[in-house]
């Protein structure tokens, strides 16, 4: 018998049920960013898709691709997993809330990035919601049917190994962060992340690659809003970075990373 959460995967994108997120927002059907995983440049990065041959052709059989607008929500923190959301284009920003209502930005993720890591354990629940920052791609993967793939692919599985081995000392590195850094070593640190993942790279200074809200830099660094103004005018003043509206630009790498202790 197929269990549950298969039911509701297949449901999903058969028309059974909508594929709908709340009352004022549907996932866009249009074609895909990205149509075709054999041409797709981002396989070996997002180590999921890395397959060939059989293994390929039925990982194209298992997935389905959903396109975005930029702000929609891709899932909801506490909600069922009905699969394995691989990111294909654009960028998404995962956030977390408390029973309070405070709510804390905990990642930014890009092309090619697996969105949970824990997904793959039996009914599962989304730890944090996703909000698309840009148009967007995500591919969800029927993760019964994925895991009949990594059983016939030994390299595959250790690949895996590898990934979720690396995303335990991410989460220790953000634990570090959080517990044993000032608001002004978080905040530089956050803005090196940030330029070192979707910056743009030009002589000796970097455009950090995201414009974000004042309150979403916030959230990222752990610190007040009021807090991240003021380092963030404290920084221009010290001649580290420029603000051009929600753009900034590091003209002083070097000097952040001393301030951030990397």
């Amino acid at each position: 018998m197929m269990n549950v959460q298969s039911t509701c995967f297949e449901a999903l994108f058969d028309g059974t049920v909508p594929c709908r997120h709340n009352d004022r927002q549907v996932v866009k059907r249009k074609p895909c960013l990205i149509g075709n995983c054999d041409t797709c440049a981002l396989r070996t990065k997002a180590v999921l898709c890395d397959l060939e041959g059989d293994d390929l052709a039925e990982f194209q059989k298992i997935k389905h691709s959903l396109d975005y607008e930029p702000h929609q929500t891709v899932f909801y923190e506490g909600h069922l997993c009905l699969g394995l959301y691989l990111l294909c284009a654009g960028k998404v920003k995962l956030t977390r809330s408390s029973a309070r209502g405070q709510r804390q930005i905990v990642r930014i993720l890009g092309p090619g990035e697996l969105i949970e890591k824990h997904a793959f354990g039996e009914r599962a629940l989304h730890e944090v919601t996703c909000e698309t920052l840009e148009p967007s791609q995500v591919c969800v993967i029927d993760k019964e049917r994925y895991l009949a793939v990594i059983h016939q692919n030994p390299q595959l599985a250790i690949k895996l190994i590898q990934l979720l081995s690396n995303e335990l000392g991410v989460n220790m590195d953000q634990l570090d962060q959080f517990t044993f850094k000032t608001a002004r070593e978080r905040l530089a640190g956050l803005l090196l992340e940030l330029g070192d993942r979707f910056g743009k790279k030009s002589a000796d200074r970097v455009q950090v690659g995201l414009t974000l809200k004042r309150e979403e830099v916030a959230e990222m660094a752990g610190i007040t809003v009021e807090t991240a103004i003021r380092l963030l005018s404290v920084f221009r003043d010290e001649g580290l970075l420029t603000i051009d509206g929600r753009a900034i630009t590091l003209l002083k790498p070097d000097r952040l990373a001393r301030i951030a202790r990397h």
